[in-house]
């Protein structure tokens, strides 16, 4: 049983767990980052610019988790997880600046 769990731990399947995770990370990042910049737009009035930067954020996102899911099942979970610790950064970031 542990000899079939080893053997599907290959450097294949690391890979695609890793870049998943580095993908998802820096996705996070950057559209939990943005949301920052879509609240002030949509507080200020600037509704058109908040509701364009909403959708290219969306956009971006569905595109690249698309992308990722052509490598498999490993690589999007990975991604899953990469964009929840991407999120979290952000938020320990924005809980510290107020």
């Amino acid at each position: 049983m542990i000899d079939m769990f080893l053997s599907a731990l290959d450097g294949m399947f690391l890979l695609k767990a890793a870049l998943g995770l580095t993908l998802g990370g820096l996705l996070g990042l950057a559209h939990f980052s943005l949301l920052g910049w879509n609240t002030r737009f949509f507080a200020s009035g600037d509704v058109a610019r908040a509701f364009f930067l909403q959708a290219a954020r969306f956009a971006v996102l569905a595109a690249a988790l698309f992308g990722i899911s052509r490598l498999g099942a490993t690589a999007l979970l990975s991604a899953a997880a990469g964009i929840v610790i991407g999120r979290g950064l952000i938020l320990r970031r924005a809980r510290s600046m107020s």
